[in-house]
């Protein structure tokens, strides 16, 4: 079968891929004939690694890195998020059903949505102890994700997938914590709310204190662990033990 033919010839060339960014193009170029317009790799935040941030390697359009970048989706992408529950092939369509969205997570699919991004699918790798991976393709101008591409993308994400982690295995930082300045039980709260998405008002909220006490503890405990954003600070209280990703996402 043609489709297959092209599938075969994609494994091929992403075996062969020496770079991320080569992995990418091949992988971008193998998905675009069955409708895929955009397409990302990314290792996933793994804090017994030292990893505290995503990285993606994507031919998204430039204005999806901003908006990323700026609000911070890092902590809260819905399809990140899906990815750490469960692996094999996700549809967008169906991430409500893995984990439960958060009003920020709804604003980020609306976004999506609005850049052309909204309808897609994502095949995730895990492995005991080691990042999780994921490859991610987007269907070109927002239509809807068909059974066949879907069963296809799957064949070129598994190996996309594979040889992702292999580039990617060797660059595991080696990361020392300075645990100093210990962060306190009501900081910690705060923290838990912010992994879940919540806005300053929001926890306020929540612990039945004022938004500024929120900011406040929000801004020690930043200080505390030498961070300079929300993102960071959920990522390096994680690192350092002091709740985990079970606490925050049941």
């Amino acid at each position: 079968m043609p489709e297959l033919d092209l599938v075969e010839r994609a494994s091929a060339a992403i075996e062969a891929a020496a770079t991320l960014e080569d992995l990418l193009h091949v992988t971008a170029e193998a998905a675009r004939p069955f409708g895929f317009a955009y397409t990302a790799l990314a290792r996933h935040v793994h804090v017994q690694s030292g990893l505290m941030q995503p990285e993606m390697v994507t031919n998204y359009p430039q204005a999806w890195h901003d908006l990323f970048q700026r609000r911070e989706y890092s902590l809260t992408s819905p399809v990140l998020a899906a990815c750490q529950r469960r692996g094999g092939a996700i549809r967008w369509t169906d991430l409500e059903s893995i984990i439960p969205l958060t009003r920020i997570q709804r604003e980020y699919l609306e976004e999506m949505r609005k850049l052309g991004l909204g309808s897609g699918c994502t095949i995730a790798s895990h492995m005991p102890d080691r990042p999780t991976i994921s490859v991610h393709f987007v269907v070109e101008d927002g239509q809807e994700l068909q059974s066949r591409p879907f069963m296809l993308a799957m064949l070129i994400g598994v190996a996309a997938g594979q040889q992702a982690r292999s580039l990617w295995q060797a660059q595991l930082p080696e990361i020392t914590v300075n645990n100093d300045e210990k962060l306190s039980p009501r900081q910690v709260d705060c923290i838990k709310l912010v992994a879940r998405g919540m806005t300053s008002w929001e926890i306020a909220a929540v612990l039945k204190i004022s938004d500024q006490t929120v900011s406040e503890y929000l801004t020690d405990a930043r200080r505390r662990l030498a961070v300079s954003n929300r993102a960071q600070l959920v990522l390096k209280s994680l690192k350092q033990g002091y709740f985990t990703l079970d606490d925050v996402t049941e």
